[in-house]
């Protein structure tokens, strides 16, 4: 089934038919909001009413046109034509699903590819007319005699069709209401919806015939919706009663279906039958480790006592798929066709949902089932029972009254028990299934005798059909079930009205916190002991701390039988899901062995039915007892003996440190920096105590990207006054919006680590020195023994422990606080931790993007090492490496390559070392290994390596980028080569801090203006950066091997340096500085001029010195240029010419440059580098490249 076309069919539909309602609904006089001018009212007259002066004979019209204007009034015109649209969506795909079936013929079909008349109005032309009344024949007749009424022959043939046709009349009600009024004018217009039925190939013949097909369509067609109310939700709208049909729907696989069916049913009657074939075509049956004890099994004396319920039954699917396996139980029972049917549809099938749409639709859904069995039930005789919420009496004062006549009872707890059940019953639209009906078992016997009695007479008074929709949800809600199988609707309750919210915290005090869980509480108080129940359901319930006394309660008063871990991805037509899924059985009895699978790794529902059935013979064997051994009892049915042993008999982390979460600013953009955005001068680097910092700002830990052992400390926080403004920071209502928490361990040396992380990765810990301050989104562990602990959880079994007790990619403090330490000898992992810290420390300060940043690795390596040596080479990897010619970069990049292979290999080494330690400290040899994948290593993360098939090879180009990015600095007087560490970040820099200094016996100049030209060579200034570099390169390693260190950088960035400053330099600088850069690209359109300027020498001056110092006599090149050429015009050859237009398009560019940038230069902008690089930045709108 392509349900991507089925999507596009649905979608299409849908919008076709809502235009073509409202505009109807415009037609009878409505406006957008509802309103009705009265000379637009229809007015009674005998016969039929007077409606926009002209004269209707239908006397049904002004009864209908009422009842209309009166849900518009109750709903909104908006509701009104998704209803109405929705209503003639189900009416006309159920037509023609019941003809590509078989069961009518094909009215709605086109007469021929020719002639698209459908085949009703065909039909009637030649006389044959379905059954009508007789108003309408006589109505109907009048157009007959025009053939240009095609439109309105159809709509009195289809509503006619749909008043006697008895499944459509049974299932979706009569058409005589307001919504026949409402049958689009355009509904046969060329794109209309019968166009769209005849003329596409959304639907296939196959998919006409398939059960699934209701379901997708009414997930499809409400998917839009479902977006609309999805998207309200981020603006903190909670879902009214009409919102959560929408909100809550999802069509649940075939393959999930048919587990959770056999599985509860279906073993229920294995066991009831031992001797039974029908195991056998039970493919997603699990069969019990051991064979059932008759004691624990639910006995079925009879099949038509089997009695199953799906409380939020959507469109029918897991009734469908119970229907066919009820149907082979009784015909193995021995029982005709109609007598299976029969007895499955008044007596096993029973379904509720809140929509009534989709009630509507389950009903058709098993007619049709039921009708494929025996063409007798097209008559409606037999119908399903399927509810809803409609038809709920409104309360009034006489009720308890007419309760106690229509129930022949004066028993006054009787009739208070249902008084109390009204009430809540006048929350049904809103509560569904949910609601809680405290009735007696008296009360129950009353309503059914009375009910049977009355059924005996015939037609039910209609005081009775008045209470008979209240009386049948009473009775489906408080009696007891063999089976409960559902796809419960997902809603936390953050996005809950609050009268669905109350009610839920009032009721299911231990479940509350989504309506998935919520049905787990109904299901299991529906089922009898020994029934059964399954869901697929939402992972949270299973592993999440708010549901820990939920788990222990579960525990203590049920077993699970069978269970998938579906993980993310079960949802196919959902892009980007993330939620983690869970499909399981639950008996309600005491806790025995269970049968469970993981079927995680599969990343599509496809993948996971088929891995299911490759592990289902190899299931992990768990007890819920086996949970009060492990912290808030989470269900981590794959724990071994050893894990369990350590949750007893460890210590866990939080008993011995504290483990904390920082601060939540509430506007990071507002108080966070970069620390390189904001002057060096401003940051206090050694603060103390919080309320005696020195500098404004503070350095602060927001985890960062995936990298153990010590790194990722990027941000500053505005901490003036002591964080006054953080502290009282609130939103337009006043609420606080900032959380800063546990600031009296800020500035403690400890472990940092990322709160986001995944089941693959692990915990990724840090050590974090003095002075740094915490957020929320980055935990610390304090007061520890750092070199102990941080290695324990940066191994595969820190690793094996989170992935017992986190349940998400969210590694909060109460999981990691859970973690089991057992006592050791440390000797070992305190060295190897240390080690790991140091050439993790080395490599992050290594980078540019670390504020203890001393000089470029190459430069370092030059220093270093004697200028004396020659000829000598080193192997790696049976790889002879060159490392003679001490003052060339392709020595000193083969030192940089063996120097940071070793101190690789040796990180590597040191981690499985600590792998191999811990698996023995905590005797998990048999569960855990010690290797560590070489992309696991986290230095060297700035594209300096590439590993493939587990080799590591260093990249050349991005090594030489970071060369040149530190020759940018020197040039800037960020950096210098004669001293280590940052220089100049500040504005207004000294006469001494810009001075010319002496290296290698030569002179190093600072640009004056800190400002760059980034053009190619033929350009007219000196100090463009290609001739900058090459000096920065003569100066560095000497003048003898300037030639050979200029060629290795080209050849190693694969393009000459000239392309790479003009084209990539400023990319690889955002890149680097995460969109924040400190180098500024002032530029025109297509680059016919551009220079940087470095953003912490710039003053409310610099653009006017770009503008007169570089653009002004950049033109005048370019015109002189273009004027020397047009003087030798006769003589220029075609490449000449070629050049001269260039120069001339040049020219033109920067001239409209200038123009602008004229205009900023006059502003004089001057900034506040506390404001950070992207409000700045903004302020030079567009003569500056943009950043995103």
């Amino acid at each position: 089934m392509e349900t991507n076309q089925i999507k596009k069919f649905a979608i299409e539909a849908r919008n076709i038919l809502k235009t073509g309602v409202l505009n109807k609904i415009t037609s009878l006089g409505f406006d957008t909001h509802g309103k009705v001018e009265e000379k637009n009212k229809p007015l009674k007259v005998q016969p039929g009413a007077i409606f926009m002066g002209t004269h209707i004979a239908d006397d049904t019209f002004y009864d209908k046109w009422i009842s209309l204007y009166e849900r518009v009034q109750q709903k909104g015109v908006k509701e009104v034509c998704e209803e109405a649209a929705y209503t003639w969506f189900n009416r006309l795909m159920a037509i023609r699903i019941m003809q590509k079936n078989g069961f009518i013929s094909p009215i709605l079909a086109y007469e021929s590819e020719i002639v698209h008349i459908p085949h009703i109005v065909a039909e009637a032309r030649r006389g044959i007319l379905p059954t009508m009344t007789e108003d309408n024949r006589r109505a109907l007749l009048e157009y007959m005699e025009d053939d240009n009424k095609v439109t309105e022959q159809f709509t009195y043939l289809i509503i006619a069709f749909c008043q006697f046709n008895p499944v459509l009349k049974a299932c979706f009600g009569n058409v005589n209401d307001y919504t026949e009024l409402l049958l689009p004018k355009n509904i046969l217009a060329e794109g209309g919806f019968i166009d769209l039925l005849n003329h596409t190939n959304f639907i296939s013949d196959e998919d006409y015939c398939s059960p699934e097909l209701i379901g997708w369509l009414y997930q499809f067609y409400i998917s839009e919706k479902k977006d609309e109310v999805f998207a309200s939700f981020k603006k903190s709208k909670k879902a009214e009663a009409e919102d959560i049909p929408a909100a809550t729907q999802i069509f649940t696989p075939n393959w999930i279906v048919k587990y959770m069916v056999q599985n509860t049913i279906g073993r229920i009657y294995l066991d009831n039958n031992l001797y039974s074939s029908l195991a056998e075509q039970m493919k997603y049956l699990v069969e019990p480790s051991e064979p059932t004890p008759q004691e624990a099994k639910l006995v079925i004396s009879d099949i038509e006592t089997m009695k199953m319920i799906d409380p939020a039954c959507g469109s029918g699917h897991i009734l469908i798929e119970a229907f066919g396996l009820f149907y082979q139980m009784y015909q193995e029972e021995g029982y005709s066709r109609r007598q299976a049917v029969e007895a499955i549809l008044t007596k096993n099938l029973l379904g509720i949902d809140l929509d009534t749409r989709a009630k509507q639709l389950a009903m058709f859904a098993l007619l049709m089932a039921a009708c494929k069995k025996d063409t007798y039930f097209l008559e409606a005789n037999t119908l399903p029972r399927v509810l809803d919420m409609s038809g709920i009496p409104v309360l009034y004062d006489r009720m308890k009254n007419d309760l106690s006549d229509i129930l022949l009872t004066k028993d006054n707890k009787v009739l208070n028990e249902l008084m109390d059940a009204m009430k809540l019953l006048q929350q049904a639209d809103n509560l569904g299934s949910i609601m809680k009906f405290d009735i007696s078992e008296v009360t129950r016997e009353i309503i059914v005798r009375r009910l049977a009695e009355y059924k005996t007479m015939g037609e039910m008074p209609i005081m009775i059909r008045n209470f008979l929709s209240a009386f049948r949800l009473i009775l489906a809600l408080t009696d007891k079930y063999a089976a409960v199988i559902a796809n419960p609707p997902y809603m936390g309750k953050s996005n809950m009205n609050m009268e669905l919210k109350e009610y839920t915290i009032a009721n299911y005090p231990l479940t509350k916190f989504d309506l998935c869980t919520i049905f787990m509480d109904i299901a299991l108080s529906l089922i009898k002991n020994k029934g059964y129940f399954a869901m697929i359901n939402q992972s949270s319930w299973a592993n999440k701390s708010s549901y820990n006394t939920y788990r222990l309660w579960l525990k203590n008063n049920a077993n699970i039988a069978t269970y998938l871990d579906l993980g993310s991805g079960t949802f196919d037509e959902l892009n980007g899901e993330v939620v983690q899924s869970l499909c399981f059985s639950i008996m309600k009895t005491e806790a025995t062995d269970g049968l469970y699978f993981n079927l995680s790794s599969a990343s599509s529902s496809d993948a996971k039915n088929e891995l299911f059935h490759s592990v289902k013979d190899q299931p992990y064997i768990f007890s819920l007892d086996s949970i009060s051994k492990i912290p808030d009892y989470k269900i981590c049915y794959w724990i071994s003996k050893a894990t369990l042993s350590a949750f007893l008999s460890g210590t866990a982390i939080n008993q011995k440190y504290p483990v904390k979460k920082g601060l939540a600013t509430g506007n990071d953009n507002l108080f966070l920096r970069l620390w390189f955005e904001v002057a060096n001068k401003k940051i206090d680097y050694k603060c103390d105590k919080l309320e005696k910092q020195l500098n404004r700002w503070i350095p602060l830990c927001k985890g960062g990207g995936y990298r153990k052992w010590y790194g990722n400390i990027e941000y500053v926080i505005d901490w003036k006054n002591n964080g006054q403004q953080l502290k009282s920071y609130r939103d337009e209502n006043g609420k606080l919006m900032s959380r800063p928490q546990n600031l009296p361990f800020m500035l403690k040396e400890a472990i940092s680590y990322n709160i986001i992380s995944s089941r693959t990765k692990g915990f990724i810990g840090r050590y974090l020195p003095k002075h740094i301050m915490m957020t929320d989104v980055a935990p610390n562990i304090y007061d520890a023994d750092i070199y102990t602990l941080l290695p324990l959880l940066n191994s595969v079994v820190g690793k094996h422990f989170c992935q017992i007790l986190c349940p998400s990619f969210k590694y909060e403090t109460g999981y990691i606080g859970q973690i089991p330490l057992i006592e050791y000898n440390s000797d070992i992992t305190k060295k190897k931790c240390i080690q790991n810290i140091s050439i993790s420390k080395q490599d992050w300060n290594s980078h540019e993007n670390s504020w203890d940043f001393q000089e470029n690795e190459l430069i370092s390596i030059h220093k270093r090492f004697p200028r004396d040596m020659n000829g000598i080479t080193v192997t790696i990897n049976d790889t002879p490496i060159d490392i003679s010619l001490p003052n060339t970069l392709q020595y000193i990049y083969n030192k940089y390559v063996v120097k940071w292979k070793e101190l690789f290999i040796q990180l590597h080494c040191n981690e499985e070392e600590l792998n191999r330690q811990f698996i023995e400290i905590y005797g998990l040899q048999d569960e855990l290994t010690p290797d560590v994948p070489l992309e696991e290593i986290t230095i060297l993360q700035q594209g300096e390596i590439t590993i493939k098939d587990n080799e590591i090879t260093f990249n050349a180009d991005v090594i030489m980028k970071q060369f040149i990015s530190y020759a940018v600095g020197c040039w800037m007087g960020r950096y210098r080569l004669d001293r280590p560490g940052l220089q100049i970040a500040h504005p207004n820099p000294t006469e001494e801090e810009t001075a010319p200094y002496s290296y290698n016996g030569e002179e190093f100049t600072i640009d004056d203006d800190a400002i760059i030209p980034f053009m190619s060579r033929d350009c007219a200034f000196d100090d463009n950066a290609v001739s900058r570099f090459t000096d920065f390169v003569r100066i560095t390693f000497g003048a003898e091997t300037l030639t050979e260190n200029l060629n290795f950088i080209e050849e190693s960035l694969g393009k000459t340096l000239e392309d790479y400053f003009v084209k990539d330099f400023w990319k690889d600088h955002k890149k680097m500085y995460q969109n924040r850069p400190i180098y500024w690209l002032f530029s025109s359109k297509k680059g016919a001029f551009q220079c940087i300027t470095y953003m912490h020498r710039m003053d409310a001056y610099t653009v006017e010195k770009i503008r007169s110092k570089y653009l002004l006599p950049h033109i005048e090149y370019l015109s002189n240029r273009i004027l020397e050429m047009e003087n030798r015009a006769a003589s220029l050859s075609t490449q000449e010419r070629k050049k001269l237009d260039k120069l001339r398009k040049d020219l033109d560019e920067c001239q409209e440059y200038h123009n602008r940038l004229h205009i900023i230069a006059d502003e004089q902008i001057a900034f506040d580098l506390d404001d950070g690089v992207l409000v700045n930045h903004a302020k030079f709108r567009d003569v500056v490249a943009k950043i995103k």
